[in-house]
């Protein structure tokens, strides 16, 4: 607040030269030495008050000075201290600005960590000490106190807790310069701290003073005066600098322990003078005189004295921040016209000096905060910066153009073995192989060099420790920083991903026991190998059945049945020395295709002469210690005598197989064409006729197998497996007429027919208010339909079935032969809310392009992989990398065929989604299905 404009300055000198020169003349000089005397008494108790002012103020001010002590030590991140440690070293860092040393303890003491910022400083171990652990420890709240020993110093307890939530105590201890500093800057008195242990430690009483080279001389003066340094009443000396006033305090017990003692000093001679000057006065003009000045002063000087008085209670509340208390104290002072003197302009100043000091505080605390807060942010985005390059499963190398390397983080430095001198020193080209094409990855990057192109990605070898090479998917992007420029290249570690397609696609032609080719890639192969040498070699094709094998399954177990399975095909491979090939074509089967020059005397369908004919097929295994006797029985057939193509083959010679009598098991028979190819087609007649029929009598039927959901831990939904009904009312399975189906375009109906009883039933669900999906099967030929998607939605709205309960599953094969019109439909059916399945995955190669690409919700790894699970690590890698390679492309993973509770665990560990087999349920009737299935968890 400032000085109003239209009021009139008088000065308080001049008040008092006026008021003095009126009451002159009727002073009494009588009084004189009555007055002076008690004057003097004032003079005396205002001497005592000004030292009890001065130190109040110390008080006041040491206790601010401690609140900010303690304020500054709770600002200190008691994790920070525990990472430095007790042996840290000494740089003293801002934070720490002031202090002797510091320390963080448990609640009993026990030191966490340390500093000590000064030769001569030591903590504290005394009972003092462990009484303010314990008290700081009981009352949680910070705790601080001067004491003296060689020295006096202030400590400061400060609770404090970690990230970790550990109760912790940061001691801290600090000189009391600065206190002593801002004591003389804000009084006109001298302050001097008195040990009063001084005799135990052999040291000087006084510790520290203000301007101690006046101060201590007069202090010491003072001490020969008797009971000064107990205190309690005020002392009066004369030296050759004036008369000076004394006395030492107590310092309350809230600030300091019994050790520490205060000396106020104040020069007291202006006082003594004008007490002369005034007796000299008084005596020269007399009692009369005096007595009237003293009345007319008095009431000149009320209202100033006043102000000075409110003044001298309102100003210390500047050291509390209590600014709103002080500007109602000082208004009614200030709110009056009239004439202003100086205590009125001390007055504005005051008001002036509260609103500075009100907003400068309101702006350190807003710059604080801020300051804080950015400190924070840069901390996180370090960290975060710190653990995105430090952390993370990627190469990242930053290089000049040239190929330098500036930088290789951690990873890529375990990845290559090399020490961080190895990455100052190495070449971009020496991490980076040159790609198949020979060219260097410095060549790669010269359209990003240039500024052709923002960034770059290529697939390359890295090298490795021990020369060991990893395949690196790489992106690589120009950076902009103020110095040279850099190259970014950021790698992906796809070496595993590689080995597992690689695997996978073997086993997508490959047997997982035998390691023969299975069914599907011999039937592809030996179609190839018919068309390149059907001109020009004899091609002969062996069917092999294991005699008895269920037999040995049963008595043996699975596991010696695989052995069998294993000894077997070595056998074969080993029987048979001709070009072939050969695979393991059904659960006991083998097959082989033979290539042999043709000899030119030879009838083109002549298989009597070959060297297998009549061949004893026997040999021995040990099982659980038992020499058991494995015999085979096969037929051999001539192309194209006995088939015009593999399948005629296959056909032919099972039939074959089929019909041989006890004499000719346990060798290889020729292939005898007689009425057992005819007979067979003419049964395939009637069951095409059987199927037509059954359809036209809707003679099928829906069995149903539920799918337990393992983290609802009950069944959410079906799937659905068509029968046909005989006429005789016995039920066939699909494997009775769905290859005929097919061979005669009779699918599209039969889908179309189970799909429609799917739906009633799936209504019927709905009805009855259970939530439950229903999965059907759909083949190919239905699926690629143009017309397929108006009939599903012509049957959605006539059973009232909702789409969104409907999973349609596509064999994983068909799908990816017909990749475009997969995705287009999936699209689809996705349009209507139907969600899509994989079925019988694994079974062919699927790439991660297919799987991504193709829209489906849904992955059902074959039962194949699953009957073994539980005992054989091979399956077990192979579906947990079929799991992950799902769940990372956002599929749910469906396992067929579980029929254990142990590979039902180890599927459940592995994150499968879904159970399906026998284990949970058979195919059952609608009305025979118990959807109350739970699984125990173990």
């Amino acid at each position: 607040m400032s000085q109003p404009n239209n009021q009139v300055r008088i000065s308080l000198q001049t008040k008092l030269l006026a008021t003095i020169a009126l009451i002159l003349a009727v002073v009494l000089v009588g009084n004189s030495l009555a007055n002076y005397y008690r004057a003097s008494l004032t003079n005396q108790q205002m001497a005592e008050l000004r030292l009890l002012n001065l130190y109040s103020t110390f008080e006041n001010l040491a206790a601010r000075s401690t609140l900010l002590f303690e304020r500054q030590i709770s600002q200190i991140d008691p994790d920070a201290l525990l990472r430095k440690g007790k042996d840290a070293p000494r740089q003293v860092p801002d934070v720490f600005a002031g202090l002797l040393g510091l320390q963080m303890t448990t609640a009993d003491g026990g030191i966490l960590a340390q500093w000590q910022f000064s030769e001569n400083i030591e903590f504290s171990k005394d009972a003092r000490h462990e009484d303010a652990l314990a008290l700081v420890g009981a009352q949680q709240r910070p705790y601080s106190l001067i004491h003296c020993a060689n020295r006096c110093l202030q400590s400061s307890y400060v609770p404090a807790l970690t990230k970790a939530g550990q109760f912790v105590i940061i001691y801290a201890v600090r000189p009391l310069d600065e206190m002593l500093i801002d004591f003389q800057q804000s009084t006109t008195g001298e302050i001097a701290l008195i040990n009063a242990r001084a005799d135990a430690y052999n040291t000087k009483p006084i510790a520290l003073a203000s301007n101690a080279e006046s101060s201590v001389p007069l202090i010491e003066e003072m001490q020969q005066l008797t009971g000064f340094l107990d205190g309690g009443r005020t002392h009066y000396r004369n030296t050759s600098r004036g008369t000076y006033i004394a006395q030492t305090f107590s310092v309350s017990r809230e600030l300091a322990d019994s050790s520490a003692r205060v000396a106020i000093l104040a020069s007291d001679s202006q006082t003594v003078s004008f007490m002369r000057e005034t007796l000299r006065t008084w005596l020269i003009t007399g009692s009369i005189a005096l007595l009237a000045t003293i009345f007319l002063t008095y009431f000149a000087l009320r209202t100033t004295l006043k102000k000075l008085v409110n003044l001298s209670r309102v100003i210390p509340m500047l050291s509390h921040s209590s600014y709103h208390e002080l500007r109602k104290s000082i208004a009614p002072y200030t709110s009056k016209p009239g004439f202003v003197d100086e205590v009125d302009q001390l007055n504005f100043a005051v008001l002036d000096v509260a609103s500075a000091l009100e907003e400068m505080e309101s702006s350190v605390s807003e710059t604080r905060t801020a300051l804080l807060a950015k400190i924070d942010e840069l901390k996180e985005t370090q960290d975060f910066n710190d653990v995105l390059v430090n952390d993370s499963p990627l190469v990242i190398v930053a290089h000049s153009p040239t190929g330098q390397i500036q930088m290789l983080n951690e990873y890529g430095r375990e990845l290559s073995g090399w020490s961080d001198r190895d990455v100052e020193l190495r070449n971009i080209s020496q991490l980076i192989l040159p790609d198949l094409s020979g060219r260097t990855i410095s060549e790669l990057l010269t359209s990003l060099v240039e500024g052709n192109e923002k960034r770059i990605q290529t697939e390359q070898l890295m090298v490795g420790t021990r020369n060991r090479v990893h395949d690196l998917t790489w992106m690589h992007a120009a950076v902009n920083t103020k110095g040279d420029p850099l190259i970014l290249s950021v790698g992906l570690d796809i070496t595993e991903r590689r080995r597992s397609e690689s695997r996978l696609r073997w086993l997508s032609k490959h047997d997982n026991v035998t390691d023969l080719l299975n069914r599907e890639a011999f039937h592809e192969e030996a179609s190839l190998l018919i068309q390149q040498y059907a001109d020009t070699h004899r091609i002969d094709f062996v069917l092999l059945d294991i005699d008895k094998f269920a037999a040995i399954n049963d008595m043996y177990g699975f596991q010696n049945g695989d052995v069998v399975l294993k000894e077997t095909a070595r056998f074969v491979e080993r029987m048979i020395s001709s070009d072939t090939i050969i695979a393991r074509t059904g659960p006991n089967e083998f097959s082989a295709l033979l290539i042999n020059e043709r000899a030119e005397t030879a009838p083109n369908n002549d298989t009597i002469n070959n060297p297998l004919m009549g061949r004893q097929l026997r040999f021995y295994s040990v099982l659980d210690q038992d020499a058991v006797e494995i015999s085979l029985t096969g037929v051999i057939a001539h192309y194209p005598h006995d088939g015009h193509s593999i399948d005629e083959l296959v056909s032919n010679t099972s039939a074959a197989l089929r019909k041989l009598g006890p004499l000719e098991k346990g060798k290889i028979n020729r292939m005898v064409e007689s009425v057992d190819n005819r007979a067979m087609r003419q049964e395939r007649i009637q069951i095409h006729d059987n199927i037509v029929k059954a359809l036209s009598d809707e003679r099928f039927i829906l069995l149903y197998q539920p799918i337990y959901n393992v983290s609802e831990e009950r069944i959410t939904h079906c799937e659905c497996l068509v029968r046909m009904r005989s006429e005789n009312g016995h039920l066939v399975s699909p494997a009775g007429f769905m290859d005929i189906a097919k061979e005669h375009g009779l699918m599209s109906r039969l889908d179309l027919l189970v799909l429609r009883m799917a739906l009633v039933q799936l209504s019927a669900w709905h009805k009855q208010g259970l939530d439950l999906k229903l999965s059907v099967n759909v083949t190919a030929a239905t699926f690629e339909s143009d017309l397929f998607i108006k009939e599903l939605k012509s049957l959605i709205l006539e059973t009232g079935a909702r789409a969104d309960k409907l999973i349609f599953e596509i064999v994983e094969t068909e799908a990816i032969n017909n990749l475009s019109t997969a995705k287009e439909l999936c699209d689809r059916l996705a349009e209507l809310n139907v969600q899509i399945a994989f079925d019988d995955f694994g079974i062919g190669f699927t790439s991660f392009e297919y799987l991504r690409d193709l829209p489906v919700d849904y992955i059902k790894i074959d039962q194949s992989f699953i009957r073994y699970l539980y005992k054989r690590k091979s399956d077990q890698l192979l579906v947990k990398s079929m799991v992950d390679m799902a769940v990372a492309l956002g599929k749910k993973v469906v396992a067929e065929g579980v029929e254990d509770d142990g590979s039902a665990d180890i599927l459940r560990s592995m994150g499968v989604h879904y159970l399906q087999g026998y284990f949970i349920s058979r195919p059952r009737h609608v009305e025979e299905l118990d959807l109350n299935f739970t699984m125990e968890i173990v």
